[in-house]
């Protein structure tokens, strides 16, 4: 069942908006055929408008670490700093995230273990975030602190890189323009419109309510959704339920399933 859901969410004329309603109406066609014996089995899946989300909205951290080293430097720090990480936590970890990616074995600060056992390339998982030196001790920081921040959700490795301002959230979009804290607020409380839900046509994309300190910003963001979309789908047959999260692009001829994981399993 909760491949079906996969399968709806393909379809490029629905928005996460429409996903809830979408949902419980396929489910309820797809329920009637659902028999044991003279006995109906309870079956249906559920896409709630949170379980659609545009991957876009997501800091591509390969993206910004093969980039300019000093504006990643920037964000990674007015990033954690909202985060309430301590700065000495923040410089050291963001010092071993570039050392992880660059190609040479030169230390970027002045720990020499931040150049120990790292891929020197691009991370291939958001998962792999874990294994670099001080990233568990930021995150434990973010997760104490008065935000309850689960960092690792902030991050992806898809992408070509843009941040879209339909999905983000505020404090990536801050650390990103170079935004003090409460900078993206009045866009974030405009952002879904009248209706006061995002992810609907009457989305308001409008930045004038920000200043954005960072020359060249407008080039690393954009107001458009990439055609890439992180779907959750909650199945149940019975008493037994499953989730399956997928990448998916939508416009393409026809629409692809571009990976597949179980919940458990998902980068």
């Amino acid at each position: 069942m909760a491949e079906s859901g996969i399968q709806m969410a393909l379809h490029p004329g629905l928005l996460p908006g429409d996903m809830k309603i979408a949902s419980e109406q396929l489910s309820s066609r797809i329920s009637e055929g659902w028999k044991t014996g003279t006995s109906k089995v309870p079956v249906h899946f559920t896409i709630d408008t949170q379980d659609m989300k545009g991957e876009a909205g997501k800091l591509n951290i390969n993206a910004l670490l093969l980039g300019d080293k000093g504006f990643a430097r920037a964000v990674l720090q007015n990033l954690f700093s909202g985060w309430e990480v301590n700065l000495t936590t923040s410089s050291s970890l963001i010092d071993a995230l570039i050392d992880w990616v660059d190609v040479d074995e030169l230390s970027t600060g002045s720990n020499s273990g931040t150049e120990k056992n790292v891929r020197n390339g691009p991370f291939e998982k958001v998962d792999e975030l874990k294994k670099v030196a001080g990233w568990a001790e930021m995150e434990k920081e973010a997760r104490e602190g008065g935000k309850g921040v689960d960092a690792l959700t902030k991050f992806t490795v898809f992408g070509v890189g843009k941040l879209s301002l339909r999905s983000a959230e505020q404090d990536v979009i801050e650390a990103l323009l170079g935004l003090g804290q409460g900078g993206a607020q009045n866009f974030i409380l405009a952002r879904p419109g009248q209706d006061g839900v995002l992810g609907t046509p009457d989305d308001n994309i409008d930045t004038r309510s920000m200043i954005p300190t960072y020359a060249g910003w407008e080039e690393k963001v954009t107001s458009e959704e990439e055609d890439l979309w992180r779907v959750t789908s909650t199945g149940t047959v019975g008493e037994a339920t499953r989730k399956v999260v997928a990448l998916i692009s939508r416009k393409s001829n026809p629409p692809q399933v571009r990976a597949r994981w179980s919940e458990e399993e998902a980068p």
